[in-house]
């Protein structure tokens, strides 16, 4: 199962996967995005195929050590804040890897997975200007996808500690876990609705299907909203709006952002928010507002090394939930993903920039702040 973790990753657009840069500067990427947003009555299921799961169970597991951090190190001082062009590294790692970023809602602690002490994954947080590392959960198994709920108390996770993937939340102190779902199916990426009471996720089925469900934290009931993966709930209570990714062709790699809107309890309004043409967009993130997202993108995805790992260079973008607005946000140095937009301003992401995935943000109107123009835009 160790080694399913990292293929669940790379199909997901997480952290856990490592590239090759192709080139470095703003201006030596193209990105090609199709303009605006595209209305859908139906959602199509965006399956992973049983002969890729039984690839993804033979591969051989990757050493934590040699997961990331393939570029040189680069010697970074943990007081010298922001840089010039906005960015700033939060978390130091010398072995292993940090990943999943998620701040709480009153932008003072950063809570992630990370495999600086095992093998597995576990949750640990920090200060978001802080140095000292508490570890949450400690489990043999994997624990990740960490989130704060709106109130900040309680942090869901995903973990198989019991055979397969599963949604669990805690307090924020890592006391009393509580399993919320359980079942053959592999439940992963939890986001909490803004009034904490429903949590959405996704979810594997035995046919190789990634659907999106919704789990009310009162009475326990399940219900499905659609296909695909990485949800997230957007903060604003005007609507009960999801964004997630979703393949554009059955069992693909190349992912597009979507939304929809709940409407009592069913999936309305499902809208095609960004695609690319030559590369995954995946991961979405909401502004703290609701009005837009961060997401990151991964060139031609297909393109893989000898282990299975994406070679494509990996930004770092914000759009307006219109579909309008496109910017990119990071350089083209290292591996850019994960982004998790804050209500400091700041999104936050896992790069390698320093040598080794850690937690790096930056200001999402700074200085880097890309005006170049998309091309199709």
């Amino acid at each position: 199962m160790r080694a399913g973790i990292n293929w669940i990753r790379w199909m997901l657009g997480s952290g856990a996967f490592v590239a090759v840069v192709l080139s470095a500067g703003c201006q030596s990427e193209t990105i090609t995005m199709r303009p605006g947003a595209m209305e859908q009555t139906t959602p199509a299921p965006a399956p992973v195929s049983g002969d890729a799961m039984l690839i993804a169970m033979s591969t051989p597991d990757l050493p934590a050590a040699n997961i990331f951090g393939e570029l040189p190190n680069i010697p970074t001082d943990p007081r010298a804040g922001a840089s010039e062009f906005g960015f700033q590294q939060h978390t130091f790692v010398d072995e292993g890897y940090d990943s999943e970023p998620a701040v709480s809602p009153d932008g003072q602690y950063i809570a992630f997975s990370s495999t600086r002490h095992s093998a597995t994954t576990d949750i640990y947080m920090q200060k978001v200007d802080g140095l000292a590392v508490t570890q949450l959960t400690s489990d043999a198994a994997d624990d990740a996808f960490p989130t704060f709920s709106p109130d900040g108390k309680q942090i869901a996770f995903a973990s198989n500690r019991s055979g397969s993937w599963d949604i669990y939340t805690m307090d924020r102190t890592g006391k009393n876990i509580v399993q919320i779902t359980s079942g053959p199916a592999h439940d992963m990426h939890p986001s909490y609705s803004p009034d904490g009471r429903r949590i959405a996720y996704c979810s594997l089925n035995a046919r190789g299907q990634w659907e999106l469900w919704v789990v009310d934290l009162t009475t326990s009931e399940r219900r499905q909203i659609g296909f695909g993966l990485f949800p997230k709930w957007s903060p604003s209570r005007d609507k009960d709006l999801i964004a997630f990714q979703r393949a554009r062709n059955r069992g693909g790699r190349w992912f597009s952002i979507w939304t929809c809107e709940l409407i009592d309890g069913e999936a309305r309004s499902i809208t095609e928010v960004t695609v690319s043409t030559n590369a995954a967009v995946v991961s979405p993130s909401w502004s703290p507002d609701g009005k837009s997202l961060a997401f990151a993108t991964i060139v031609e995805p297909n393109s893989v090394d000898s282990r299975g790992r994406p070679m494509g260079q990996q930004d770092i973008w914000t759009v307006r939930a219109d579909g309008t607005g496109r910017h990119r946000l990071t350089d083209g140095k290292g591996i850019n993903t994960s982004p998790f937009w804050a209500s400091d301003g700041r999104i936050y992401f896992v790069s390698n920039r320093s040598g080794t995935d850690c937690i790096w943000s930056v200001n999402a109107g700074g200085k880097n702040y890309s005006t170049a123009a998309v091309p199709g835009e």
